[in-house]
């Protein structure tokens, strides 16, 4: 009941936050980016408060000292470039200061994959030596979260200005994160990054109509968008133009991607590692029938000629995208903010949230990439209370004005190219979704599991290596119960 509410209160919110209901604002000029679109009048800036906390709170001038990562600062901190986004945060920024009475400050680190430990030396650091340096700190989720277990924060469930009901928080990742009665880090809408790390399917149209298929976008809305559809226009599609008599990187083939995007169809399918237990504990969940049919049908494709998934490289990402700006294949696996990356694709393209397993299926289940922003309140923080008051209120503005803006002008306005395009980020926005086990992907290590085998198992062995982990697994999770207990 929670997300459908969630989804009804965000589409009011993005009808006020873009002027009249009846219309969505006009795409900007083909040689304007999104920041060189005309200024957003007064309407479109101006939405009702989603938060709850009271009237005439004050924080009696303090500064409230935010640790960001630096390579996505922007979804906190922007200076006023005219750029749509940047002009969002920093209006923020100021309303949150003007309505509360604080400052915020910011300190910027590296904080991709590759400085995960430095970062996290930073604020291990501060806290052990009761530093009091920052009240709030964010970062890459699978970098962040894994402090949980070492003590260090403080459970956000105790604030009484936090609250974790309201729709701007990810529901999924609060109920995930939750072990005993701790939630110590949150994901949610104070950052963009929880939507456009969203993980779809790009659809190269041409090659649809040049097949004689519709574009599916009347199946993903009707909730027909399945696995048998996606693997049969995947093998269609798969074709020898060069003549050699094989099919590889240099022919059309179905499907391209990497690692990151295979591992989605596991949730997208309706699948899980874990289940709750009569304690509510998670648990592992043996695969079922579904499951291990869906498995080896996947690994299957994989190693098929309809279906390319690059070596890991550094550049595997750009690699899938030039192989479908070059119309070498007919679906690519990427998040939600690939479509920046495609501004100069000549041919049209679309986006479809990961298939569902059956039309039995209640949902799509579109997960988000690891990279994701999550924020942590530290113990030594001046005032876990001034510091919940900032947090929920970023959430708050992120959710009635931040991604709508991002949605609706960014991208929906300049690098989607259709209106039915734009129905479905509707019904992928309120897919998204993040598994248990994909929380805890530092703690438990499994995660990722269906992807690895899709790409590197032997077809058939699904089940019997899963069972042959399984005691290992469960041992993993009931380290973590222990630490979390602890």
């Amino acid at each position: 009941m929670k997300r459908y509410l969630a989804s009804i209160m965000l589409s009011a919110l993005l009808l006020a936050g873009c002027g009249e209901a009846a219309s969505a604002p006009s795409a900007p000029a083909d040689d304007q980016s999104p920041g060189e679109t005309a200024a957003v009048s007064e309407a479109e800036t101006t939405t009702a408060r989603a938060d709850s906390l009271p009237d005439g709170l004050d924080l009696g001038g303090v500064t409230i000292t935010m640790l960001l990562r630096e390579e996505k600062a922007n979804e906190f901190y922007a200076e006023q470039t005219g750029d749509v986004m940047d002009t969002a945060v920093y209006d923020r920024d100021r309303a949150i200061e003007e309505r509360f009475n604080c400052r915020i400050d910011y300190v910027l680190k590296p904080g991709l994959w590759a400085s995960q430990n430095e970062f996290k030396g930073v604020i291990r650091s501060a806290v052990m030596a009761g530093d009091s340096a920052y009240d709030i700190v964010t970062g890459q989720s699978n970098i962040v979260q894994p402090l949980n277990i070492e003590g260090i924060f403080v459970n956000l469930l105790d604030s009484q200005y936090l609250d974790l009901e309201k729709p701007y928080w990810l529901d999924s990742y609060t109920e995930g994160i939750n072990l005993a009665g701790k939630v110590e880090t949150v994901a949610g809408s104070f950052g963009v990054s929880s939507f456009y790390y969203g993980n779809v399917i790009y659809f190269n149209k041409p090659m649809l109509t040049n097949l004689g298929e519709e574009y599916p976008y009347e199946d993903a809305l009707g909730g027909k968008w399945t696995l048998d559809k996606f693997l049969t226009l995947s093998e269609k599609a798969t074709r020898d133009i060069n003549g050699d008599s094989a099919i590889d990187g240099q022919d059309v083939i179905g499907y391209y991607t990497y690692n990151n995007f295979v591992q989605p169809f596991f949730s997208s399918l309706g699948f899980e590692y874990t289940e709750k237990d009569a304690d509510g504990r998670h648990v592992l969940l043996m695969p079922s029938e579904a499951n291990i049919t869906a498995a080896d049908r996947i690994n299957e494709f994989v190693h098929s000629d309809r279906c390319i998934v690059t070596a890991p490289t550094d550049h595997q990402e750009q690699d899938v995208v030039d192989a479908f700006m070059s119309d070498k294949c007919l679906f690519m696996g990427l998040g939600i903010d690939g479509a920046e990356r495609l501004r100069d694709m000549q041919s049209d393209f679309g986006i479809l949230p990961y298939p569902k397993y059956n039309e039995d299926q209640d949902r799509y289940y579109d997960t988000i990439l690891r990279r994701y922003t999550v924020a942590a309140v530290p113990i030594t923080a001046v005032s876990a209370e001034n510091s919940a008051v900032i947090l929920e209120a970023l959430g708050s503005i992120g959710y009635t004005d931040i991604i709508p803006k991002y949605y609706e002008i960014a991208l929906k306005g300049k690098y989607v190219r259709d209106d039915a395009s734009a129905q479905v980020l509707d019904l992928i926005r309120d897919s998204l979704w993040i598994e248990f086990v994909d929380i805890y992907y530092n703690d438990l290590g499994f995660s990722d599991f269906f992807a690895d085998y899709a790409v590197n198992g032997k077809t058939g062995t699904y089940a019997s290596t899963y069972e042959k982990n399984s005691k290992q697994w469960t041992k993993k999770l009931e380290a973590l119960y222990s630490a979390a207990e602890g």
